[in-house]
């Protein structure tokens, strides 16, 4: 595992237990990452943010990963579950408790220094569920014990995050009206991003692209030519647009959106074609595949 990335600092131990798996789990088969990208539904760039902990991996690519390599899914679905629990924990900078009674990184770690001790295939799907419950039960015991349940902290920091940040740990720099015209990659919107509704004009592929964080929509597309146009048409305001530039796939800037349902992805080509997603939907959808273009950097 000399090639990989160290992983993020902040990231919490039982995301880098997940992403440890995973990065077993492709160095045991020997594929490269475009190798994953042409056997599963997503894209190698995709999978680079995944193994690298810069975006939690949707359950279903642990999944898909896990079947590719004849694994048993159950015990890596445990993981997943007890990782998603710790991407969406709220927690202050740094490592120690805030007045309000979030637990330390260091409260939560003995459950995945266990799960890491145990060798893989040995961590089955009761154990995991275990320690899911022991982590919900140290999360419990710190927020209740000790603290003045009237003070300042508590009123004020839960309102603030389940209204601005439901992904809690994402560094956003944006929400709602705030960030209409802006990039997603840039405000961190993208690190929750997730596809909302889906379409293919020819062999284009439009997304709605969505950020719960963020409250915030946009289009992408993918497999275009440069001069193909992304458009992202928002229920209510100014549409947002973008051609692609170079390569194959371009996204366009953010509309505000309360819900998914208040958006949708179109695209003008080149040839004439033209066409839209429907409306945001609230199940998420597969990333399409990444383009079967030789040379192609994404």
């Amino acid at each position: 595992m000399g090639e990989w990335q160290a992983l993020p600092e902040e990231l919490e131990p039982d995301v880098q237990v997940l992403v440890d798996r995973l990065r077993e789990m492709k160095d045991s088969s020997g594929l490269s990452l475009a190798d994953l990208a042409g056997q599963t539904p997503y894209s190698k760039s995709a999978w680079a943010r995944y193994l690298n902990g810069k975006m939690l991996p949707p359950r279903e690519a642990v999944e898909a990963l896990g079947r590719l390599m004849g694994r048993d899914v159950i015990p890596l679905t445990a993981l997943w579950e007890l990782a998603e629990q710790a991407w969406k924990r709220p927690r202050p900078p740094g490592r120690e408790a805030d007045p309000g009674g979030e637990p330390t990184a260091e409260a939560v770690e003995p459950a995945a220094r266990l799960a890491r001790r145990m060798p893989p295939g040995a961590r089955p799907a009761g154990v995991l569920v275990v320690l899911a419950a022991v982590v919900v039960a140290v999360v419990a015991f710190s927020a209740a014990g000790g603290h003045d349940t009237g003070g300042p902290h508590k009123a004020s920091a839960p309102q603030a995050m389940s209204t601005t940040d439901p992904e809690a740990g994402l560094d956003t720099q944006c929400y709602a009206d705030g960030c209409a015209g802006l990039d997603p990659k840039d405000t961190g919107c993208a690190g929750d991003a997730w596809t909302s509704a889906l379409t293919r004009v020819g062999q284009v592929y439009v997304e709605l692209r969505y950020s719960d964080a963020c409250r915030a929509a946009w289009a992408r597309i993918s497999w275009g030519r440069p001069g193909d146009v992304a458009q992202v048409v928002p229920r209510h305001g100014e549409s947002r647009s973008e051609p692609v530039h170079y390569d194959t796939d371009v996204y366009t800037a953010m509309v505000p959106a309360s819900d998914p349902a208040e958006a949708k992805a179109c695209t003008a080509l080149r040839s004439g074609r033209r066409g839209c997603t429907a409306r945001g939907g609230h199940r998420r959808l597969l990333e399409p595949p990444e383009p079967a273009v030789s040379g192609t950097s994404r």
